[in-house]
């Protein structure tokens, strides 16, 4: 792996340009990637759905590689929201591909990789997708989800001094919440972005987010990290939602007995 990470670090420090707020989100991503790829490495050794060599080996490129379209993104349209300029998996996949990054690895892997790229960011997962292509798919949109999760922790917790790149401008409205973002916290599904108009709405989707999760290893790692305490700590809208938000985390971090045996 040491020649891809070499790989990926050279393509990326091609975008630092001396610019120093281009180059301060150019490194997050760099940083963001290595933090991906660790949560990767820990869910691979843990769950025995990933101990396929095949897998695993696709795992850890799909995660090194997976923010690779974020640095074309944002010197193209100086933004990290796929809705103001494109898809960045989709345009990941295709740097890997004309990059030659996965030049000499196994077919398979190379596909499942790729694929891997092309999808961690999709909204939901196309139907019908089976065995080792979707085990690497969800072991890389897990261990991204996780370092996610801690980094926007610390932009949306209390009194914090929040990034409007990294909260995609979201106005900071108290008390104002999207019907959408609560009624699909009650359905127990993922939110959409479209729907987010406040930081309150971000807070709420990012709670959503754990009704996806797999890997007991992704889980173990948010509940240890506490995360979701300074999220949740930062919500200024009505109580009740609050609590409910708060009853989504702990039941999907701290499963009662029968839940988790089930």
């Amino acid at each position: 792996m040491e020649k891809h990470r070499s790989a990926f670090l050279q393509y990326a420090r091609s975008f630092f340009n001396g610019d120093p707020e281009k180059d301060r989100y150019m490194q997050l991503k760099v940083d963001h990637t290595f933090r991906v790829c660790g949560q990767a490495d820990m869910s691979a050794a843990e769950e025995d759905e990933l101990r396929a060599p095949a897998v695993r080996r696709a795992v850890a490129l799909a995660a090194l590689y997976h923010d690779v379209g974020r640095f074309e993104q944002l010197k193209r349209w100086n933004t990290f929201s796929d809705a103001q300029s494109c898809n960045h998996g989709l345009l990941g996949a295709g740097i890997l591909k004309k990059q030659g990054f996965l030049d000499g690895e196994e077919r398979e892997i190379l596909q499942l990789t790729i694929a891997a790229v092309a999808l961690h960011n999709r909204f939901s997962l196309p139907a019908g997708l089976r065995g080792d292509l979707f085990l690497t798919v969800v072991a890389v949109r897990d261990a991204d989800k996780v370092d996610i999760l801690r980094i926007l922790a610390e932009q949306l917790g209390p009194g914090s001094a929040a990034d409007k790149t990294m909260l995609l401008h979201l106005k900071d409205a108290p008390g104002v919440c999207s019907p959408a973002i609560l009624k699909a916290l009650r359905e127990k599904r993922i939110a959409r972005y479209m729907d987010m108009r406040t930081l309150d709405d971000f807070r709420l989707l990012l709670c959503t987010w754990l009704f996806e999760l797999r890997f007991a290893a992704s889980l173990r790692v948010i509940r240890e990290n506490g995360c979701f305490n300074d999220i949740l700590d930062g919500f200024t809208g009505a109580r009740e939602v609050k609590a409910e938000a708060a009853a989504v985390v702990e039941s999907r971090l701290n499963p009662a007995p029968s839940a988790r045996s089930a």
